[in-house]
């Protein structure tokens, strides 16, 4: 079969590469070159997860490497990345510089140490890379090639463009769009766009130098706060704020990536029109709103930007039809707040590698073959805007946020151990089918609709602190059929370490016996 894959970003490259050793003709066409700029940075357990399965699948052992801090800086320390322990909060008040509680400063490890740690990906140069192995590989790659239209052709597609200063014509029976926003496809088979359900964001940001750490990062590890379980920028760090959020993901080499995600119904109109005239100054304008932010990022310099995004969000209505297909993060976008994108776009290469194995025929892929991958990828997008949104509502309340916030950490958690540890779901016969953080899992999805409806009712209470007692005894009590990982403990005040000892107390909940999980301890984060 041939296979035109669009878009080199990690995704289409590594579906490319999988399809290729099935013995498909695939065709990687870029409209760039590489190396190239891109955000999509900071990868997760669930992730390294997916990564660890496609390398023993297909033996690919560079995506072993990638999988794990210490695997990465031993096999390909050229590759620039950041050191990822975990999920960093920080709560701040318009007008006033960053002070200690227990709600505004929330840190959740992903890994025990440094050597099993997620990364954030600098993207130039993982995307590169990659794309240099799948050329290594024997995979057409076409870089500079500017898709002009798309026809259908009974069962199968011819593509047109330019490759540099000639014609290319491109014949495939499946094409997949692996673009950073799904444009190829949407453009040229005039797929509809549909509500994601989540309030419209715009991104501010970029790459930044000279970035200082956060006045709190330097308590903690002076010992003057509470130490946290890992170095407290050492993760996907998150400021929440009354417009919404700052991310700030720290690079070895000394590059901050660094961004807000602003919450369009809490803008101004004055800061709407200094974000069409000018990004810079409107970066420095909310900088200046809160003075540990400023003091952290105002002397920092661009090295990339300040980009300016109008719209993030976008869901297209179908991920897949007759001869075509949609990776998730080309199908829809709702946010980086939890750091889904990269594994939820493995995923998706997971399951069209899979779906497209035992396939040896030159006939089109029927929409019936490919109908469980976008049922799933739509079930899935409905189930990710429901735990967003209630994120979103909650992000200038960090005492609301913090709570909330375990929904995420503990479907999270209860994956990963199930996937570590369980050879297959008990609803299907591969963990790449199983719903993305819980959506096929009915204790999830109620669990948040449960919590939201708390939150709201804790967000108009006269008492905060009485609104913000009753959502944290409200989310202990959802999460709990389902908290591998400690987080309903009261001991942890929101510094929550990787808990081995509540694992196996709660092993019952994976259906495990206490040893069956002990046993299976050194799997976990890729051990053997």
């Amino acid at each position: 079969m041939r296979v035109a894959v669009l878009g080199t970003g990690f995704a289409g490259t590594i579906l490319a590469r999988i399809l290729h050793r099935q013995g498909h003709t695939v065709a990687l066409l870029e409209r760039g070159r590489h190396p190239r700029f891109a955000l999509g940075e900071s990868a997760t357990p669930l992730a390294a997860i997916c990564l660890e399965r496609l390398a023993d699948r297909y033996g690919l052992d560079d995506l072993r490497d990638l999988a794990a801090y210490g695997r990465w800086m031993t096999s390909m320390p050229e590759v620039r990345r950041g050191l990822k322990r975990g999920f960093t909060f920080y709560g701040h008040r318009p007008g006033a510089p960053w002070e200690s509680s227990e709600a505004a400063r929330v840190l959740v490890a992903a890994s025990p140490s440094d050597g099993i740690a997620d990364s954030h990906w600098l993207r130039a140069d993982v995307d590169a890379r990659l794309v240099a192995h799948a050329e290594a590989e024997g995979v057409e790659v076409r870089q500079g090639f500017e898709l002009t239209t798309v026809q259908a052709r009974g069962a199968s597609w011819r593509l047109r463009g330019r490759h540099g200063e000639r014609e290319a014509v491109i014949d495939a029976t499946l094409v997949v769009d692996a673009s950073g926003a799904g444009e190829a496809l949407r453009r040229h088979l005039d797929l509809s766009e549909v509500s994601t359900g989540l309030p419209m964001t715009r991104l501010l940001g970029g790459h930044l130098n000279d970035a200082r750490e956060l006045g709190a990062a330097r308590l903690a590890r002076l010992g003057e706060i509470t130490p946290g379980p890992y170095p407290d920028e050492r993760a996907a760090v998150h400021h929440l704020l009354e417009e919404g959020w700052l991310y700030a993901l720290r690079f070895d080499h000394g590059t901050c990536s660094a961004g807000f995600e602003l919450l369009e119904e809490r803008l101004s109109p004055q800061l709407r029109a200094l974000l069409a005239r000018d990004p810079e100054a409107a970066w420095m304008e909310l900088l200046g709103r809160y003075p540990s932010l400023g003091e952290q990022l105002g002397d920092a310099r661009f090295e990339v930007g300040p980009l300016h995004v109008t719209r993030l969000q976008r869901r297209l209505a179908r991920a897949a039809g007759p001869g075509w297909a949609l990776l998730p993060h080309a199908y829809c976008f709702q946010s980086p707040l939890f750091s889904t994108g990269i594994a939820w776009s493995l995923l998706g290469v997971e399951r069209l590698g899979l779906l497209l194995a035992e396939r040896r025929t030159t006939e089109g892929v029927s929409g019936e073959e490919l109908a469980p991958y976008a049922d799933l990828l739509a079930a899935e997008a409905d189930h990710l805007a429901n735990l967003l949104a209630g994120a979103y509502g909650l992000l200038h309340r960090p005492d609301l946020f913090a709570p909330y916030g375990l929904l995420y950490f503990a479907a999270a958690s209860f994956a990963e151990a199930s996937q570590r540890l369980i050879p297959r779901p008990p609803t299907g016969a591969d963990w790449a089918w199983d719903g993305f953080l819980g959506a096929g899992d009915r204790r999830v999805r109620e669990a948040v609709a449960r919590v939201r409806a708390v939150a709201m009712i804790a967000l108009a209470a006269a008492n905060p602190e009485q609104g913000s007692r009753e959502l944290w005894h409200a989310v202990r009590q959802a999460i709990a059929p389902f908290d591998v990982a400690g987080l309903s403990d009261p001991g942890h005040a929101c510094l929550f370490p990787i808990d081995f000892e509540a694992l196996l107390a709660h092993a019952d909940l994976l259906g495990l016996s206490r040893e069956e999980v002990e046993r299976g301890l050194p799997r976990l984060r890729g051990g053997s």
